[in-house]
């Protein structure tokens, strides 16, 4: 079944009318792109044109959150629609920062101090995670709903490679499953040549964002690389910043 012409597919318009008629009614796109492309923003932008009754959910990993707040409200969204789940800093808070601890107090031995400030816990915390507590939020989505993470580098830093793929084959099961679009993130230059042949062949929609021309131009090229089973639809837009995110000029094949 098509994409509902009527919902913004990656808040393009131009390119949204063009993509419609060829993506099924639930999708996962994969966004890539080197270092200095603005991948974030075309998420971000991606994210805050979710459907008024839809929840949408943006996973980040490498931004703090009221930066990516701030970006949603220059973008003419409401930040406060969007979920905004920090990714980093629940590893850092839950896994980085007691290792860092335990590594202090091998060092330096345990001081007093350090006894007194413990707390007896009536109810011990599990270990953090990271597949599980992404998995549970996907299984509490029972509706149409809009999804980013940004990005799946962080993920296959700190995790098993088929971990990785399981978590991106459940985004793409409940997208389908509840008719709704979701988008991962990647940086081509960063990861490993399996990790991202294996997300791409997953992908219904692949997106590669490359900045074009000088250094300090804010102009970049947007290729769709593939549309799953409509291969006519492959094309290169050329996009420009301005204060409301990207805009497309007439694209071209």
């Amino acid at each position: 079944m098509p994409s509902d012409e009527g919902e913004p597919i990656l808040g393009l318009p131009d390119l949204d009318r063009e993509l419609a008629p060829g993506l099924p009614h639930g999708w996962l796109g994969v966004l890539g792109g080197p270092t200095d492309a603005e991948t974030s923003l075309l998420a971000k932008q991606f994210a805050v044109h979710a459907r008024d009754s839809a929840p949408a959910i943006y996973y980040t990993t490498h931004e703090r959150t009221e930066e990516i707040r701030s970006t949603f409200e220059g973008l003419g969204g409401d930040a406060e629609a969007v979920r905004i789940v920090n990714l980093s800093e629940e590893y850092f808070q839950y896994v980085l920062s007691p290792r860092l601890e335990t590594s202090r107090i091998r060092e330096r031995g345990l001081q007093l101090a350090d006894l007194r400030a413990e707390r007896p816990s009536v109810t011990p915390r599990a270990p953090y995670n990271l597949t599980s507590r992404i998995l549970s939020d996907l299984a509490g989505l029972d509706r149409p709903f809009r999804l980013v993470l940004d990005a799946v580098d962080f993920l296959v830093e700190v995790l098993d490679l088929p971990e990785v793929m399981t978590i991106a084959r459940q985004v793409r099961h409940r997208a389908q499953a509840y008719g709704a679009p979701a988008l991962l993130v990647m940086h081509g230059e960063i990861l490993e040549r399996r990790a991202a042949g294996l997300l791409e062949g997953l992908a219904d929609v692949l997106l590669e964002l490359t900045p074009d021309g000088e250094e300090s131009s804010p102009a970049h090229r947007l290729r769709v690389r593939k549309v799953h089973n409509h291969p006519e639809l492959k094309r290169t837009v050329r996009l420009k910043v301005t204060p409301r995110g990207f805009v497309a000029a007439p694209s071209s094949r």
